[in-house]
C-alpha cells in the first residue's frame, strides 16, 4: 500500500472515531457480505443453454472484500417453458448468505414460414390457388396447417402465429392468372378389354380445376367401342375451366376374341406352371375355360399335391398339356442318373394313371441352367449328362424364356402381370414360367390372358412339337 493511502485510510478512521456516532462508525467497519451485483430476475430463451449468474459478492467492509466461496441450489430446465428458482448460497469462514434468483424460460422465437414461389397467381374468381408454403416452430413443431392467406392490396400475406403468440409473415407479389388446367380422372382402368359380342360398359371421369373446383358434369366424351368388331378403340375425355385451359385424356378399349389356334406360326404364348396342382388351380382352369386358353401343368406328387389328382383330370380332359416336374420335387433328384430317372417314372406313372395318357413332356428343377444341382451330384456334371440322356429315351425337357418373378422375385399380382407383359414382344415363341401354388401369381393370369389376346398374340399349350425353349447347361 502506498504511503498516501495509507495516510488516507488513517485519516479516515480518525474522522469516523471522532466525527460519526459510534454506531454509525462500527457499521462501516464491520465486515458483512457485499453485494456488489446480483440479477433477481432473469429471461432464457426455449432450448438455449443455461448461463448461471452468480452476480458479485465478497465478505468485508469498506477497506477490503474478500472471495467467497458460492453453491447453487435448483436447476433450470430450458426445454420446458415455465417460471424456476435459484437459490445461490455464498460462504466464507462458516458464515452465510442466500439470495434468490427467479428464471423464466420463454419462447420469443418466430416460426419459420416459407413459400416457394417468388410471384403467386391467383384465381379469376380471387381464391388462392395451391401454393408450396410450409412453416415450422422450435416450440410448437410443424405449423404448416396453421398459416392464414390473405389479400393486401397486390400482394398476398401468409402469416402463421405459434402457441407462444409469436408472428411470421411473408409477403408475395400477386398476379391474377390461371395457366393450369383442369384434372380428369378415369373411372375405372385406362385400359380396357371386351370379348366380342360382350356389353361394354362406360364408366366416365370425374374433373377437378384447382380455380373452377369440380368440373365434372362440363366434361365432353367422345368415341365410340363396336364391340361386334376385333380392334382398338380410343375414348376421349375433354373439359375446360372458366379460363379456357383444356385437358383431354384418353381410354383404350381392346375388343378381341376367345383364343383360337388357327395359325401354325405367329406370335405364340406358352403359358406353364410348375410345381402343382394345388387349391389355385381350379380357380385357374376357370379363367382359362372363360378364354378358351390352353396352358401347360408340369406336375409333382410332393405332399401339397397329393389331395389334387382330380385337377390333373380336368385340366387333362379340358385340353391342357400335362408335363412332368420330378415327383418328389427335391433337389436330391440331381444325386445321380438313376435317382433322377427314378424319380421322373414315378410322377409318370402317377399321371397315366390318372389320365390314362404317358406324358414324355418335362422340366427340369430350376430349369436346364440351374448350378444348385452341383451340391448333390459329387462333381459329376449331372446336368450334362440328364439333358442328354432325357432326349435319348424319348422325352423333351422344356425351358422357359419369360420369368414372371414368382418363385421369389416378387409377391404381388401386379409386378406378376408386368414382369411378363414387359418381356413380350414381336418374336414367335414365349414360355411363361408361373406357379400354380402361388395365389398372386394365378391371379395375375386373367389379366395376362387379356393383354396377350388384345394385342394379337395366341396361346397355345407345349407338346412335343412345339419349338425348342432351352436354357444353357451350367453343370
Amino acid at each position: 500500500m502506498s504511503k498516501k493511502r495509507k495516510v488516507l485510510l488513517v485519516f479516515l478512521c480518525v474522522f469516523l472515531l471522532l466525527v460519526v456516532p459510534a454506531g454509525v462508525a462500527i457499521f462501516f467497519l464491520m465486515p458483512k457480505f457485499q453485494v456488489r451485483e446480483f440479477i433477481e430476475q432473469e429471461q432464457v430463451e426455449y432450448q438455449e443453454a443455461m448461463e448461471y449468474q452468480a452476480g458479485d459478492i465478497c465478505y468485508g467492509n469498506m477497506f477490503g472484500c474478500q472471495d467467497v466461496e458460492v453453491t447453487r441450489v435448483g436447476e433450470v430446465d430450458t426445454g420446458v417453458l415455465g417460471c424456476y428458482q435459484v437459490t445461490y448460497v455464498y460462504s466464507y469462514q462458516g458464515k452465510q448468505l442466500e439470495l434468490k434468483q427467479a428464471v423464466e424460460v420463454v419462447d420469443t422465437t418466430p416460426p419459420t414460414l416459407t413459400v416457394s414461389d417468388n410471384e403467386i397467381a391467383y384465381c379469376p374468381n380471387g381464391s388462392i390457388p395451391n401454393v408450396t408454403v410450409n412453416a415450422t416452430d422450435n416450440y410448437d413443431g410443424d405449423l404448416t396447417n396453421k398459416i392464414e392467406k390473405r389479400f393486401e392490396g397486390s400482394e398476398i400475406v401468409f402469416e402463421v402465429t405459434d402457441s407462444q403468440h409469436n408472428t411470421a409473415t411473408v409477403r408475395k407479389p400477386a398476379i391474377q392468372k390461371d395457366e393450369e388446367g383442369p384434372v380428369i380422372t378415369l373411372n375405372g382402368d385406362q385400359e380396357v378389354y371386351v370379348l366380342v359380342h360382350e356389353r361394354y360398359v362406360e364408366l366416365g371421369a370425374s374433373a377437378v380445376d384447382n380455380c373452377d373446383g369440380d368440373l365434372t358434369s362440363e366434361i365432353v366424351t367422345s368415341g365410340e367401342v363396336n364391340i361386334d368388331k376385333e380392334g382398338e378403340y380410343t375414348i376421349t375425355y375433354s373439359v375446360k375451366d372458366k379460363s379456357g385451359n383444356e385437358t383431354t385424356l384418353t381410354r383404350k378399349v381392346y375388343v378381341y376374341h376367345k383364343n383360337v389356334e388357327v395359325t401354325p406360326n405367329g406370335k405364340s404364348i406358352y403359358l406353364t406352371f410348375d410345381d402343382g396342382p394345388s387349391k389355385y388351380t381350379s380357380e385357374l382352369l376357370d379363367v382359362l375355360a372363360k378364354y378358351n386358353v390352353k396352358a401347360t401343368f408340369f406336375v409333382t406328387d410332393q405332399n401339397l399335391t397329393k389331395s389334387y389328382d382330380d385337377v390333373i383330370k380336368r385340366a387333362y380332359n379340358e385340353g391342357h398339356s400335362i408335363g412332368l416336374h420330378t415327383s418328389s420335387h427335391s433337389y436330391s433328384v440331381y444325386s445321380s442318373v438313376d435317382a433322377y430317372f427314378n424319380d421322373l417314372y414315378a410322377i409318370q406313372d402317377k399321371v397315366k394313371r390318372i389320365t390314362g395318357y404317358t406324358s414324355m413332356l418335362i422340366r427340369f428343377p430350376g430349369g436346364s441352367s440351374n448350378t444348385i444341382s452341383k451340391s448333390y451330384d459329387n462333381g459329376t456334371h449331372i446336368m450334362s449328362k440328364l439333358t442328354q440322356e432325357v432326349e435319348k429315351r424319348g422325352f423333351k425337357y422344356v425351358d422357359w424364356n419369360v420369368v414372371s418373378g414368382d418363385a421369389g422375385e416378387v409377391n404381388t399380382t401386379a409386378e406378376v402381370v408386368s414382369n411378363v407383359i414387359n418381356a413380350l414382344g414381336n418374336n414367335n415363341t414365349y414360355v411363361v414360367l408361373q406357379h400354380d401354388i402361388k395365389d398372386f401369381s394365378v391371379d395375375a393370369v386373367e389379366s395376362i390372358i387379356e393383354f396377350g389376346l388384345s394385342h394379337g398374340y395366341t396361346f397355345r399349350a407345349y407338346t412335343m412339337s412345339s419349338p425348342t425353349v432351352h436354357h444353357r447347361v451350367n453343370n
